[in-house]
């Protein structure tokens, strides 16, 4: 892809804004002026044309953009039952892994003990895919990205483990 990473770097708008008209796709972001970066690379970069270009401060500017609506995804994503409610299930979770009703501190360690207990029954995978997406707060993309592994197998592997995990603990 772009070899000269610290000449340029380029942006594909259409991934970045879904549903976005126009014939221009592509960003280019360099400290370059055009007719240098055109006579150094236009070459390698006459696939993205036509394409805009952008100054590095422009450049940070967008990821800084990027950066912070993936932070407030993560926290949508934390914030909501990726997998719907399920009755008995979903409020045993809650009360596990929530921090803001601190209702009795020797009930609240029993259930992180039969937590542990059931966690520790799971195949090694879902265990551990478990404690990231619970425990760490990953997302499933980030566990994904880690694992080396698509999002649907994440997903549904968290899946099976809610369900065995509900089987374990008869709930």
């Amino acid at each position: 892809m772009n070899e000269n990473k610290t000449e340029y770097e380029v942006i594909n708008l259409g991934f970045e804004y879904p549903g976005m008209t126009g014939g221009v796709k592509w960003a280019v972001v360099t400290a370059l002026d055009q007719a240098t970066l055109m006579e150094k690379y236009g070459k390698e970069l006459s696939k993205y044309a036509p394409f805009v270009l952008m100054t590095m401060e422009q450049g940070e500017a967008f990821h800084e953009y990027d950066r912070n609506e993936k932070k407030h995804d993560m926290r949508s994503i934390r914030h909501h039952d990726l997998f719907g409610y399920e009755e008995g299930l979903t409020e045993y979770f809650h009360s596990v892994f929530s921090n803001d009703e601190p209702e009795d501190a020797v009930i609240a360690r029993a259930e992180r003990e039969k937590m542990r207990e059931g966690l520790d029954k799971l195949p090694p995978v879902q265990r551990r895919r478990c404690i990231l997406y619970f425990y760490h707060g990953l997302d499933e993309k980030e566990i994904a990205k880690a694992e080396g592994v698509t999002q649907q197998m994440v997903s549904k592997s968290l899946d099976q483990a809610m369900k065995n995990l509900k089987e374990i603990l008869r709930l």
